[in-house]
């Protein structure tokens, strides 16, 4: 004996049955886009310019998302790329709660982990030195997700005091010295007159770059006297717009001359010194022959 459903019942099971399928479909096809709408969502801000570091110092190169993130679910690298390598700075796994470093940069660099929520991947080095200028890939990988950014590091040093010593007299001129140490890029050394303009004079420069690879400076040159007497040495950092200038006030007495008054004056002095002598020695002579008699 055959039971025969009710038409309604079979259309509402057709229906229940085509709702349950399309929202299987939605579900599947949600689940494939994840990738596309977390890509969306997460970001990297790139940095509007170079980060500009001093020698010795402690510089930040950034690196932040667009939003909050799982810190155990996050894992973030540190890259520089050189020509010859490329070197992995610093990296934090979070799924394994681990952070690795270069041997060049162990115990220099430090991630801002109570920062990670908020999406500050940023990286810290610290005892910044020469060989650490390049160019440094951010990559974060977060389940599916990833995103990578470019850091460039420009690294320098201010540079000491600058110095004016004079060393010497040149012909009828005097030589002067312009030292000053410790100074990335290799500095422009200028030297300048009372007005700021540049010497006619042709000066001497020579950088000596030490182990660490910074420069001491020492430059060198000629004043002639009738010149300029106000002679000033500038040394510029290229990078931080910035410079380090001595300046010195020269006297005409510094000067050495060979006027027709100065050589006559000291002829005359060289002829009363030679003939007080003279007359000295025959007074010395004429007593000591007088005792001389006298004794016996």
């Amino acid at each position: 004996m055959f039971h025969h459903c009710p038409i309604d019942v079979l259309k509402a099971h057709t229906a229940m049955g085509s709702i349950f399928h399309w929202v299987t479909a939605v579900h599947i096809l949600t689940f494939l886009q994840m990738p596309h709408l977390i890509t969306g969502q997460f970001k990297i801000i790139p940095p509007q310019n170079p980060v500009i570091a001093i020698i010795g110092e402690v510089a930040v190169l950034p690196c932040n998302l667009t939003t909050q993130i799982n810190p155990e679910t996050i894992t973030v690298q540190w890259i520089l790329s050189r020509p010859s390598e490329k070197i992995d700075v610093s990296t934090y796994d979070g799924p394994n709660n681990e952070e690795r470093q270069d041997e060049r940069y162990r115990d220099r660099t430090l991630f801002f982990q109570t920062e990670f929520q908020a999406g500050n991947v940023s990286l810290n080095l610290k005892n910044v030195i020469v060989s650490d200028k390049g160019k440094y890939t951010c990559s974060v990988s977060l389940g599916t997700w990833y995103d990578e950014v470019v850091v460039e590091l420009d690294v320098t040093a201010r540079g000491g005091e600058t110095s004016i010593f004079m060393e010497d007299y040149a012909d009828q001129g005097i030589g002067l010295t312009c030292r000053s140490e410790g100074w990335f890029p290799e500095p422009q050394v200028l030297w300048l007159d009372s007005k700021g303009q540049n010497r006619p004079e042709k000066p001497t420069t020579s950088n000596t770059k030490t182990s660490v690879g910074i420069y001491n400076i020492e430059s060198a040159i000629n004043i002639e006297p009738g010149s300029d007497n106000e002679v000033s040495c500038k040394i510029i950092n290229s990078i931080l717009n910035t410079a380090s200038e001595s300046r010195v006030l020269i006297s005409d007495v510094f000067f050495p001359t060979t006027s027709p008054w100065m050589v006559a004056f000291l002829v005359i002095l060289f002829l009363s010194i030679a003939l007080i002598a003279a007359v000295g020695y025959k007074l010395k002579s004429k007593y000591f022959f007088v005792c001389f008699f006298n004794k016996y």
